[in-house]
């Protein structure tokens, strides 16, 4: 049996256009060749001019679009919160790969902060630790629960470790940082 598609408008900035949703599948996804359509309103009605000549009531139509958003929404909702959409953690054999990417960057901008911090001390200075000192956390506990690659594995301690390096220089300059922050707030150079 055929996957059953129909058309749907959504808006595109201060435009809208045309996409076609398939049933059971996420989406629904921008069709460009309608183009662009000054209102929603046009591209909605031009949508449903479509799905006329697909001979497909409103019941269908709107049942088809809802299935495809319903599959976007879990595909998100199981990027967001992956134990909730099934992840199992250590020993379940699972991928990871968006997760682990994702934990990589945000290490690396974890080792930026600390950077930002012990070269520029001012007003963020603690929240940037902050945000670094929570990343370091997630980071760890990743490593600890969840099913990684070895690669992975050994590529999240070695971050893990830098982190904890920068994080431990800032806090041996903290209390450099401390005065200066106080003179900066007190208008003193």
């Amino acid at each position: 049996m055929q996957d059953r598609f129909a058309f749907t408008a959504k808006p595109w900035g201060n435009a809208a256009v045309v996409c076609r949703a398939t049933e059971d599948y996420p989406g629904p996804v921008v069709d460009q060749e309608f183009g662009i359509f000054e209102t929603w309103t046009q591209a909605h009605s031009f949508a449903r001019r479509l799905n006329e000549g697909l001979e497909l009531d409103p019941l269908e139509e709107r049942q088809i679009i809802t299935s495809s958003f319903l599959c976007s929404s879990d595909l998100l909702r199981a990027a967001d919160f992956p134990e909730a959409a099934g992840y199992q953690p250590r020993g379940a054999g699972t991928g990871n790969s968006l997760r682990v990417s994702f934990l990589l960057a945000e290490m690396d901008l974890a080792l930026t902060f600390c950077r930002l911090a012990h070269s520029k001390p001012n007003r963020q200075t603690d929240r940037l630790l902050r945000n670094a000192r929570s990343t370091l956390f997630d980071a760890i506990y990743c490593a600890a629960h969840f099913d990684l690659a070895d690669r992975d594995l050994q590529e999240i301690i070695a971050r893990i470790k830098r982190v904890q390096e920068e994080l431990q220089q800032n806090v041996s300059n903290f209390g450099r940082i401390d005065v200066r922050i106080r003179r900066m707030k007190a208008g003193c150079p």
